[in-house]
């Protein structure tokens, strides 16, 4: 079991960052894997595809996608004479962003709670009882995080599959690769 609530991977390629992504692009699609290629900060379509594009976000098809349905986040920068590709699974944008906004909830009424308790024992006045609130808080992030790792056990197949995708995009040769290879003598 992971702790991590959204799994990550890096990758350092000795190639050019424009060979990679010409690579991805042409080699990296899946039966059931949706592939958008966006430029940091924006979004993009599927059909929106352009050369400086360096983000990359895989999700499994709509008609097979679940509430649990991971998608995976790919960043792609020049890195000292290579490529850096950082790849983050997660769970929907907006699941994910309510699950964040949860535990900042969660932590700001633990924290108020035990200053509010604080204050009432200092005080000699009101209920200092406001402090087992932090507690239950804790107990309730807990249980997010048992949930969490409960969603990717289910996931597990989708993230297999989309992390495969990656990497038969890698693997695929370019087609400038394969026409050296044709015309170096055997």
């Amino acid at each position: 079991m992971s702790l991590e609530l959204r799994p990550t991977f890096t990758l350092g390629l000795d190639e050019p960052t424009g060979a990679v992504l010409r690579r991805l692009r042409a080699q990296m699609h899946a039966p059931g894997v949706e592939v958008r290629w966006a430029r940091q900060p924006g979004g993009g379509a599927p059909s929106s595809v352009r050369e400086d594009q360096d983000h990359v976000v895989l999700c499994v098809d709509v008609a097979t996608r679940h509430f649990w349905s991971p998608w995976l986040m790919l960043d792609i920068a020049q890195h000292d004479g290579g490529t850096h590709l950082h790849g983050r699974f997660s769970p929907h944008p907006s699941v994910w962003t309510g699950y964040a906004f949860c535990y900042l909830t969660l932590t700001a009424i633990g924290f108020f709670s035990l200053i509010f308790a604080w204050a009432s024992q200092l005080s000699g006045s009101g209920r200092p009882s406001v402090g087992l609130i932090a507690p239950v808080c804790a107990l309730i992030a807990f249980a997010m995080w048992w949930v969490s790792q409960v969603g990717q056990r289910l996931a597990r197949d989708e993230m297999v599959l989309l992390r495969a995708c990656v990497d038969a995009g890698l693997r695929a040769p370019t087609t400038s690769d394969a026409a050296n290879e044709a015309a170096e003598p055997a």
